[in-house]
């Protein structure tokens, strides 16, 4: 059984809304009064007619009428006028944290009997309203009811002391609300409902009152507060009351509910009369408690005390002997107690009536008790007469034959009937699911409630019957002896048989309790099935995804859709499992009821019996098991079909689901998509969003199954906003460079106008380039307003710029101006510079004149220098020089080409070119010479396998012919001449050395020739890859050329042999592979022909 507090009570059903009727989440709270009505409610006439303080005109005089006349009017000839409440006139409440409430003005204008057409001398209907709901809102009810003399506490709905409180938390025990009169209602509660609809918004808003509610949760504190009514439930007779002050909803009747357009005067006298109402019940309940206490009678017993009142009028009775006889003289006895009871407790009240100032005479008078009817009806006795029915004979024939011939078998087979109906109120399954749960928690709940169900049935069940058998028939014995000791004597009483009809009634029960276990659990799931079984099996959806085919009121099974790697649209739990696991569960749940033991020897202790005598349990529903089983299967066989069907809907969405985002948005920007067709998808993008909302419902009923599409719809949804946002992120990113690169264009053209001339070139760079930029600007300007126009697509998203990118828009729209700007201040300022560099360009020109005549002096110091020795430092001041010439040429040609800008005469560099010719023959001298120096010492000193032969090859050539060329430019210069000389015996002496590198570089040398080498030179060398050819002139080399040069031509020509010897091979071994597959051809042929 449920543990759970019984429906109604207050705080089974608390919990949290999230829409009230003022949209607004409250605590919704549940008031139900489960007691029963004890006292018929008195109904009382009420008068609502409430003063009303209305004035009159004075009526006129006569001399008034002499200088006045009087003017009438017929009312037919006046304009018709209706005074309308107006709908946009509101009441404002405050509530919680002065949050404002608003209800119609109608709402709260009382209910006024009059004609819409006011009679003379009395008001109009509307004014007579307005009038009575002012009064109504300047009383105090609080006030009111003191006044009366009705306190809080005994307003207290003292219903809630059954479920939350103790015995005594409150002074009353009955609800106020039984005592209710509803006669005293202005309006029904439909009525009341429809003041607060407001036909121009077709919308209905709470209803003002005042509502006697708890404060701050409180059971046990209550006050009168500003409530809002939102609704009304027809078969509890409760209201919807929100309080205004803390925003929760609780279900109250009308007895504590006073709308502001209620007459408070009715309705504190209906209060008041409820409250006596209740209290006289009270008072007549609690005196019949004490008069109870005061019997004196032994009824257990059936004894009654001589008395002579009560013997004079049994005298009276005809009928002396039988049942008859004796229940009239136990009625008497009763009413002579109830009698003396009652005049007890009058004089206990006159002793103490400090202690029962509740009771008074009036009271106890109309407790005492009236007379009974009689239990044997006269007809009945003469019935008995006629047909000469035996009473004594059947008596014994009762007390033989029939098991309950005592009171103690009634009362044991009694307590084995009450057992056996609570097992057939049992239920082996749980058959009313209070949400749709998944199929592995369905099935643990199943197993759990049918173990608890089969230990009850094998252990607890057993046992209390068999304890209220012996615990009743212990003391009876005779037929009903649970002591006896002999199989003999045990097979011939009663106690046989009625352990027999103990079992009976065991199996009985067991059979009910198993046929509503499974007519229920097969109900419960097959019932929302039957739909399916007229499916075909290539049955396609053909709803929407929102309307279900096969919609059931409440779902058993809840499945969660979603889609795996395989590209699948699957569910939480397969399809296919539901079928095999409710057989299972169903089939080893009824399984677990059998072996239920039989009672006979634990009542019969002294006897002993098999350890295995049971009841039968399952076998007596086994053809129903069959039919339901087989039912179960076709049901969730065929359930698969329109879960697939309806999953299938779903494949337009699989590639969606399964779309990964870094990897779309990487090959979005790839693809570099114009702002268009960037725009496009941000829509198409939004738009799928918004249908995905619109057409996939949070959850759809198919049949038994509740297929949750919330937890897919969400992420698709989050996906789509996430993508939107990343293209938006992406646009916004691709519009920043462009910016950026706009503004470096427009900076880079500012900065060359604006940049300081340096030179008279520089000056006319800038004006050249100056005469560019209107054509510039132009360009500039379309392309700035490209980017306006793409910036726009965001603006129709909404979409914030950054600070820093919203700046540089303006920026970039800016630029064009302030280059025209500059660009017209531009030529005044270019004026001044060319003055100032004209003048700087004349003293130029000089200087490079006077600087010319020093060089020239320079250059002739060559002539003296020529000793060989010295050639590092001659190169070295050879090549200073030679700067200081270059520097000169570029002077010059500058010079040259400023005097064209300046318009001035040609610029002569005859002078120049000439030193430049006197300079070049010692340039080309010393050069070479020190090439040659360098040469030499890297060959040398350098390791073999780094040797590059043709550069040094050509580098020998090339100082050949600068030394030669040399001898012939200082023919008149023998000093100079010298110093060539010199230097060709140099190279004369290291071509030996290079020829000897050349043979030793052969590509035919190996280590072999090394060591052949060493034996015929007698030269101690050892090959190495750092070795150089200094290391073997210090072991002798230079003394045996000609024999590594004879080693070096052998080294070829065994190469030249080897690779001959080779290619031989390589043909002969291809003229046999060829003629191997000319002899295969030549069989293949002949095979064919054959």
């Amino acid at each position: 059984m449920s543990n759970t507090p019984p429906r109604g009570s207050l705080f089974a059903e608390g919990r949290r809304y999230s829409k009230s009727p003022l949209d607004m989440p409250v605590d919704y709270r549940r008031t139900t009064i489960y007691s029963q009505g004890i006292v018929k409610a008195e109904r009382y006439s009420l008068d609502e007619n409430v003063p009303i303080t209305s004035k009159t005109c004075t009526p006129s005089n006569q001399e008034y009428d002499l200088y006045f006349k009087k003017l009438a009017i017929e009312k037919e000839k006046l304009p018709h006028f209706d005074y309308p409440i107006e709908t946009e006139r509101w009441l404002t409440l405050t509530g919680k944290n002065g949050k404002i409430h608003k209800f119609p003005f109608g709402a709260v204008l009382p209910k006024v009997h009059l004609e819409k057409r006011p009679r003379a001398k009395e008001l109009p209907r509307d004014v007579a309203m307005e009038r009575r709901r002012f009064l109504y809102s300047r009383v105090n009810l609080k006030e009111e009811l003191q006044n009366e003399g009705v306190s809080c506490i005994e307003l207290l709905p003292t219903e809630e002391q059954y479920y939350m409180l103790s015995e005594n938390a409150f002074e009353h025990f009955l609800p106020l609300s039984f005592f209710d009169d509803t006669d005293f209602d202005g309006h029904s509660p439909k009525a009341w409902l429809k003041l607060g609809e407001v036909a121009e918004e077709q919308q209905r808003y709470p209803l003002p009152a005042k509502a006697f509610l708890p404060i701050n949760q409180s059971l046990m504190e209550y006050e009168w507060q500003d409530a809002a009514i939102s609704g009304y439930e027809g078969g509890s007779g409760k209201w919807s009351a929100m309080v205004l002050a803390d925003e929760r909803v609780y279900q109250v009747p009308k007895i504590q509910i006073m709308f502001l357009a209620e007459n408070p005067w009715t309705f504190v006298k209906r209060l008041k009369l409820a409250v006596a109402a209740r209290n006289k019940a009270e008072t007549l309940l609690m005196m019949k408690s004490l008069v109870d206490c005061f019997l004196l009678l032994d009824i257990k017993k059936d004894k009654c005390y001589t008395n002579e009142l009560v013997e004079r009028l049994m005298a009276k009775v005809a009928i002396k002997e039988g049942v008859f006889y004796q229940e009239l003289r136990l009625e008497i006895c009763l009413l002579e107690e109830h009698l003396k009871a009652c005049d007890e407790l009058k004089q206990l009240v006159k002793l103490t009536p400090d202690v029962y100032a509740k009771f008074s005479e009036n009271i106890i008078r109309s407790y005492l008790p009236k007379r009974f009817p009689p239990l044997t009806a006269t007809k009945e006795r003469s019935i008995i007469h006629q047909m000469e029915i035996q009473i004594a004979e059947r008596k014994h024939s009762v007390l033989t034959y029939s098991l309950y011939y005592t009171q103690g078998g009634i009362i044991a087979m009694s307590h084995v009937a009450t057992e056996c109906l609570f097992i057939e109120s049992m239920n082996l399954f749980v058959c009313n699911p209070t949400k749709a749960m998944p199929l592995s928690e369905f099935l643990t709940v199943q197993q759990q409630q049918s173990t608890q169900v089969a230990n009850y049935l094998k252990q607890t069940w057993p046992t209390k019957i068999a304890f209220g058998i012996t615990s009743v028939l212990r003391v009876v014995g005779g037929w009903l002896d649970i002591n006896l000791h002999l199989w003999s004597v045990y097979e011939m009483c009663k106690i046989f048989r009625f352990l027999i009809q103990v079992k009976f009634r065991m199996q009985d029960s067991m059979q009910v309790l198993l046929e509503t276990s499974i007519d229920h659990f097969v109900y419960l799931l097959s019932d929302p099935c039957l739909p399916f079984l007229s499916l075909a099996d290539d049955y396609h959806w053909t709803s929407d995804f929102i309307n279900s085919e096969f919609p059931y009121a409440k779902a058993i099974f809840s499945l969660v859709i979603s889609v795996n790697e395989n590209k699948e649209v699957i569910y939480s739990t397969q399809p296919e499992e539901f079928a095999p696991a409710l057989k299972e569960v169903f089939k080893k749940s009824l399984e677990k009821t059998s072996g239920v033991r039989r009672i006979d020897a634990e009542t019969m202790t002294n006897l002993q019996f098999a350890p295995d005598i049971f009841i039968l349990t399952v076998e007596t529903v086994e053809d129903l098991f069959v039919r339901c089983n087989d039912l179960l299967h076709q049901c969730y066989t065929k359930g698969i079909v329109p879960l697939r069907s309806y999953a299938h809907k779903y494949d337009r969405f699989v590639d969606f689901y399964l779309l990964q985002v870094p990897t779309y948005m990487s090959e979005y920007r790839a693809a570099q998509k114009p702002s268009m067709q960037v725009k496009l998808d941000v829509l198409e993008h939004k738009r799928c969003k918004e249908e995905m909302r619109a057409i996939l419902p949070s959850s759809i009923t198919i049949g038994p199954f509740l297929v949750i599409v919330e937890p897919m719809k969400q992420y698709m949804i989050r996906k789509r906003i996430e993508i939107v946002r990343l293209i938006l992120a992406y646009y916004v990113e691709r519009m920043y460079d462009i910016n950026e690169a706009l503004l470096e264009r427009c900076q880079k053209i500012y900065n060359r106008i604006d940049a300081r001339p340096q030179s008279i070139e520089h000056l006319f760079e800038i004006r050249d380039f100056a005469s560019t930029i209107p054509e510039l600007v132009e360009q500039l300007s379309g392309d700035i307003q490209v980017m306006w126009i793409e910036y726009e697509m965001l603006d129709g998203f909404f979409y914030n710029l950054p600070d820093h990118q919203f700046a540089m828009k303006w920026e970039a729209y800016a630029w064009p101006k302030n280059i025209n700007d500059r660009l017209n201040s531009l030529w005044a300022e270019q004026e001044l510079d060319i003055q100032e560099f004209k003048r700087l360009h004349l003293s130029e020109c000089i200087d490079f004149k006077e600087r010319l005549e020093s060089l020239k002096d320079e250059i002739e110091q060559f002539s003296l220098k020529f000793d060989v020795k010295k050639v590092m430092e001659i190169t070295v001041e050879i090549k200073k020089t030679w700067k200081t010439i270059q520097d000169f040429q570029k002077l010059g040609e500058t010079l040259r080409y400023r005097q064209e800008l300046f318009e001035l005469e040609e610029f002569s560099l005859e002078n120049l070119t000439n030193t430049i010719k006197d300079f070049l023959p010692y340039k080309n001298l010393w050069y070479a010479c020190h090439d040659l120096v360098k040469l030499e010492e890297a060959t040398i000193g350098n390791p073999l396998v780094n040797i590059e032969l043709g550069d040094v090859g050509e580098s020998i050539e090339a100082i050949t012919n600068s030394l030669h060329k040399s001898l012939n430019e200082f023919n008149q210069k023998p000093d100079i001449q010298n110093v060539a000389y010199y230097f060709l015996h140099v190279m004369d002496e290291f071509l030996p050395k290079y020829n000897a590198i050349i043979d030793l570089k052969n590509d035919n040398w190996i280590y072999m020739h090394w060591q052949e080498l060493g034996q015929r030179s007698g030269m101690d060398i050892k090959y190495s890859m750092a070795m150089n050819f200094q290391y073997c002139m210090r072991k002798g080399i230079m003394d045996h050329l000609e024999l590594v040069h004879e080693i070096s031509e052998k080294a070829t020509n065994e190469a030249d042999a080897i690779r001959k010897a080779q290619e031989e091979e390589e043909r002969r071994k291809e003229e046999e592979r060829q003629a191997i597959l000319m002899r295969k051809a030549m069989m293949k042929c002949r095979r064919d022909i054959l």
